[in-house]
């Protein structure tokens, strides 16, 4: 992984680093950087093998304390896992970013699966914002991180209601980045363009794809976020996003960049 360069987060925040769906992808590189800047470490997955060892990997390598927290974002009772972590842990920064992205026509994927998504995508990125983030507003400092997307901005066939729970994140970080900053609280909202969240060895994604989509590793989304934390509300952390979403989202018509988008999702799924 590169080197973010110190980050200078932990000083400014303090305390613990939560970070939701950490044990791959997006996750596990904001967990990465954040121990390399002296966090100690809550980790929260539902995936405890995994979470687990990364946990322990990153105590031995940083000789921070990395705990895995391992839990079902859906499951009842989340608002009381929250209150006890916020009362248990001072805990300086928040990471929002488990999610789940499930890809087919609106209409053929189970309304069970719609159900959950919205539960992890919106449900608990709330509940943690809000009693975490009461919390910092009482230290008087903080950071909050909602991981959104680039679907966020213009919204995209075959992932509808995705798109439409991240743009809930969009919005919920963007008013919060105004109406904290004098509570001493930095909120961000990534978005990220298409993500390979594959270990390292095995990112050959832009290799299946039949067209050319820029398509980042999850090491730049973290490190560009983490680098843009307290000086903008939105952040698209790469270059190529920030072209694609700037030609997507503000010089075509809404309905070109619909069409080109529901396009280019059906050459990818053959």
């Amino acid at each position: 992984m590169e080197n973010a360069g110190k980050l200078g987060l932990h000083e400014r925040y303090g305390g613990h680093a939560l970070v939701t769906g950490a044990a791959r992808g997006i996750g596990r590189a904001f967990a990465s950087y954040l121990a390399a800047d002296g966090f100690d470490l809550l980790l929260v997955d539902r995936e405890a093998a995994e979470t687990n060892a990364l946990a322990e990997a990153l105590t031995a390598e940083h000789g921070v304390e990395a705990q895995a927290l391992i839990c079902d974002l859906t499951e009842p009772g989340l608002v009381e896992k929250a209150e006890r972590w916020a009362t248990d842990y001072e805990i300086g920064l928040l990471v929002n970013n488990a999610g789940i992205s499930p890809l087919d026509p609106f209409l053929e994927i189970p309304l069970e699966t719609h159900l959950t998504t919205l539960e992890v995508n919106c449900r608990a990125t709330l509940v943690l914002t809000h009693v975490l983030g009461k919390a910092m507003a009482k230290r008087g400092r903080g950071g909050i991180i909602i991981v959104s997307s680039a679907s966020a901005l213009s919204g995209s066939p075959y992932f509808c209601h995705y798109a439409a729970t991240k743009g809930y994140g969009l919005n919920l970080a963007s008013g919060l980045w105004s109406e904290l900053r004098e509570s001493g609280i930095d909120v961000l909202a990534v978005c990220p363009g298409m993500t390979d969240t594959r270990p390292v060895q095995d990112r050959n994604l832009a290799d299946d794809l039949p067209f050319y989509v820029p398509i980042a590793g999850p090491e730049p989304v973290a490190r560009g976020a983490l680098r843009a934390l307290g000086k903008q509300p939105i952040v698209i952390p790469t270059f190529a996003d920030r072209m694609s979403a700037g030609l997507l989202s503000k010089l075509m018509p809404r309905s070109w960049t619909l069409s080109l988008v529901k396009r280019s999702i059906e050459k990818m799924r053959g």
